[in-house]
């Protein structure tokens, strides 16, 4: 009887020696876990430590994998297919092509012209609206190298107050996502959204490598939307 005592004490503590070593584990592994999104999207933390974090996302399509250093704050992107068979490299840093806004703007300017709205992504993206004559004159922007610069009439109000409309609702989305996150993030979003084929997956794994997977998915989704909405519109601006 005594020895059977001896047995069962051992074998709790035995038990309750695994339990703690069951947890670790399960902490270790957490941030590897994949998490589906609602689109369907997947993805997957591989790597993060003090110099780089590293996270995968995956859709019907294409697999990317977005690769944050934390010490320069450059970013490498990989795009495989769904065989991981590697279709491109690149390599971008979160400061901008600057572009002077003056030199935007100065089509629209004349001695008369006053500057009465304005809504821009650090003068990258957006639009300035200017008062001539009785007249309106547009600076639109969808990124550096891509704008456009017309007078407003009947036949591209629609298409210009439609743009309008969808660099307000991204930049609304921006500032909610800054003030969970901070201002850091803002040139991040520049190199990630103001690109000629923004793609959501690719957009998506480079987000998650500097925030939260909420977040990301949240304001970043709406953001995409909103920018998607900036290209259609402006491809139908008429000057």
């Amino acid at each position: 009887m005594k020895s059977m005592k001896v047995f069962l004490a051992t074998l709790l503590s035995l038990v309750m020696m695994m339990v703690p070593l069951s947890q670790v584990h399960a902490e270790v592994n957490t941030s590897k876990k994949e998490v589906t999104f609602k689109d369907g999207i997947t993805a997957k933390t591989l790597e993060d430590n003090k110099k780089i974090k590293k996270v995968e996302t995956k859709d019907k399509k294409n697999i990317y994998i977005a690769t944050y250093y934390k010490e320069t704050g450059e970013m490498k992107y990989e795009t495989f297919d769904l065989k991981k068979n590697l279709i491109k490299q690149e390599l971008i840093t979160d400061k901008p092509l600057s572009n002077n806004a003056q030199k935007v703007q100065a089509a629209a300017i004349t001695t008369s012209s006053s500057l009465i709205r304005k809504k821009t992504l650090q003068d990258v993206y957006g639009y300035w609206i200017y008062q001539s004559s009785g007249k309106y004159i547009w600076v639109t922007k969808l990124r550096n190298g891509v704008s456009k610069n017309p007078t407003e009439k009947e036949a591209n109000r629609d298409e210009l107050n439609n743009f309008k409309s969808s660099v307000d609702t991204f930049m609304s989305n921006k500032d909610q996502m800054v003030v969970k996150v901070g201002t850091g993030i803002i040139g991040t979003i520049v190199v990630l959204y103001l690109v000629p084929e923004p793609t959501w997956t690719k957009i998506l794994a480079g987000l998650l490598t500097v925030i939260s997977s909420a977040v990301a998915y949240a304001e970043g989704k709406a953001m995409y939307s909103a920018y998607m909405d900036s290209k259609y519109y402006f491809a139908r601006i008429t000057i």
